[in-house]
């Protein structure tokens, strides 16, 4: 995979604006996981900047100005999810800094019970899964009952549904268990379901911020959608982003990043939003979502 030139880095707070910043889009795992994840990454994807732990990720972020980080992982085979659970909960019991997240596999046993003690008991605010990871698309029934339980508990759902990016290590091809289209079927059939979109929907970006008018409780990230890492990629239109500030939260990926932690922060930066649009994406947006009570 061809990548673009590293754009500069960037870890100031945005000109202008003095509050907090969330980072909505972080992966956290154990040290195997994250071991595997990285072999994964070298033989399919891009070149990962930063091969550093969990403890290390909440350093780097801690020391780039954000208050908080939102903790992704996803489990990929049915029975770890609790495992991973509990381990994300004592993580962020002993960071504060980590906004927690629930995992859970569509095939695992008690769906619902997993996921309400991720929240009960471990501190679960939202909950991740991956359609490529999974090889399961989004409108496939078998993921009906993880989305009546995020409902049902009131946790929001970090779901990768986006077609891209279209790497060939994945079990299907994305355009089988992802994109758009499938999404909508989703997002029609599951009104309530407060669904966050990583990466501005991935390489079908216009797509999904054109459906924030039409689906109030759809939220979008911009992690790995503002800096042109591959070649050809294209970020035109991100302008658009002010007018769903509400809807719209900033995020990184890191650790799994082939460019420096803050260009993505200074991407958003140098779009000339105003101090309240900055605002709403750098922080309060995420935090009326995975904070309030």
């Amino acid at each position: 995979m061809a990548l673009a030139p590293t754009p500069p880095s960037g870890f100031s707070r945005p000109v202008g604006y003095n509050h907090s910043v969330i980072d909505a889009h972080v992966h956290l795992f154990p040290d195997r996981l994250f071991d595997a994840i990285w072999r994964w990454f070298d033989q399919h994807a891009w070149t990962i900047r930063y091969k550093v732990y969990a403890d290390e990720v909440i350093d780097h972020l801690e020391a780039a100005n954000n208050d908080f980080v939102v903790a992704l992982q996803y489990a990929h085979n049915p029975g770890m999810a609790e495992d991973l659970n509990a381990w994300m909960g004592e993580l962020a019991r002993r960071r504060p800094v980590v906004i927690p997240c629930a995992t859970v596999h569509p095939h695992d046993d008690d769906l619902l019970g997993i996921l309400r003690r991720a929240k009960e008991t471990h501190g679960a605010r939202l909950v991740k899964q991956h359609c490529h990871v999974l090889g399961i698309a989004p409108d496939d029934p078998v993921m009906f009952p993880l989305y009546e339980a995020c409902v049902t508990l009131q946790l929001p759902l970090n779901l990768h549904v986006g077609n891209g990016p279209k790497l060939v290590g994945y079990g299907s091809p994305t355009d089988e268990v992802s994109g758009a289209r499938r999404t909508q079927v989703v997002l029609e059939r599951f009104p309530e379901l407060r669904l966050v979109v990583p990466h501005l929907g991935c390489m079908e970006e216009s797509t999904f911020i054109g459906w924030l008018d039409r689906y109030p409780n759809l939220y979008l990230d911009t992690s790995m959608a503002m800096v042109p890492f591959i070649e050809g990629m294209e970020i035109s239109g991100r302008e658009a982003l002010a007018d769903h500030a509400n809807r719209v939260m900033f995020g990184t990926d890191f650790p799994n990043i082939p460019f420096e932690l803050g260009a993505e922060r200074a991407a958003v930066q140098a779009l000339g939003f105003d101090d309240n649009t900055l605002q709403a994406i750098f922080h309060d947006t995420a935090a009326a979502l995975f904070l309030a009570r």
